[in-house]
C-alpha cells in the first residue's frame, strides 16, 4: 500500500526547477534501494546463515514491530503529503521551492526518512533475522547520502534560515540527532 500511495502521489509532484545531483548519484541512490528489494525477496535472506534469528520472537516484539513498522509509514506518508509539490523523488529543488518547518517537519528535518527507518526496524523486531539487520545497515548508509545531499541543497537555497532550522530541529531520530 506505501508503494502505491508514493507512486500516486508522484503524479503530483512539482516540476525541478534546479537539480543539484548527478546522474551518477541519482542512479547510484535508486540502484542501492533495487538491491534492498532483491535482498528481501532473494534466497539469501530466506536460508541459509542471514536467515536465521538473533534473538527469539515473541508476540510482544512482533506486536510492537507491527506497530513500529505501521507508525513509521503513517510518519512518512504524513510528510510527504505535508511537503506537497516541494517532494522529489531524487534531491533536487523545485519551481518556487519553499522551506518546510511545520508539522512533521517540526519533528525531525527529514521525517521521511525517519518514518523509513522505523519502518524497516519494525519489520526487523518481526523478523528477528541476520537479513534483517543489514537492510536496517544498507537503509541506513543510503539514507545518510540522501540526507548529506538535500542538507547541501538547502543550505544552499536558504543559507541562514536552514542553519537555524538546523539548530532548532534535529535531522532524524527526534530529541536525539
Amino acid at each position: 500500500m506505501w508503494g502505491a500511495y508514493w507512486v500516486f502521489a508522484a503524479v503530483y509532484e512539482r516540476r525541478t526547477g534546479q537539480a543539484k545531483q548527478t546522474t551518477v548519484r541519482r542512479r547510484g541512490t535508486g540502484f542501492v534501494f533495487l538491491i534492498l528489494l532483491l535482498f528481501l525477496f532473494s534466497p539469501l535472506s530466506l536460508t541459509g546463515p542471514l536467515a536465521e534469528t538473533y534473538f527469539v520472537t515473541s508476540a510482544i516484539t512482533k506486536t510492537l514491530g507491527v506497530l513500529l513498522t505501521a507508525a513509521g509509514v503513517g510518519f512518512a506518508i504524513w510528510a510527504r503529503r505535508y511537503l506537497g509539490g516541494n517532494w522529489s523523488g531524487t534531491p533536487s529543488l523545485k519551481k518556487g521551492h519553499t522551506l518546510v518547518t511545520g508539522g512533521p517537519y517540526s519533528i525531525v528535518r527529514h521525517p521521511i526518512y525517519t518514518g523509513i527507518l522505523a519502518g524497516v526496524v519494525g519489520s526487523t523486531l518481526v523478523l528477528g533475522t541476520y537479513s534483517s539487520l543489514l537492510v536496517i545497515a544498507l537503509t541506513l548508509a543510503v539514507l545518510l547520502v540522501r540526507v548529506r545531499q538535500e542538507e547541501g541543497l538547502m543550505l544552499g537555497q536558504f543559507g541562514d534560515e536552514y542553519r537555524e532550522y538546523q539548530r532548532r530541529v534535529k535531522r532524524i531520530i527526534p530529541l536525539v540527532w
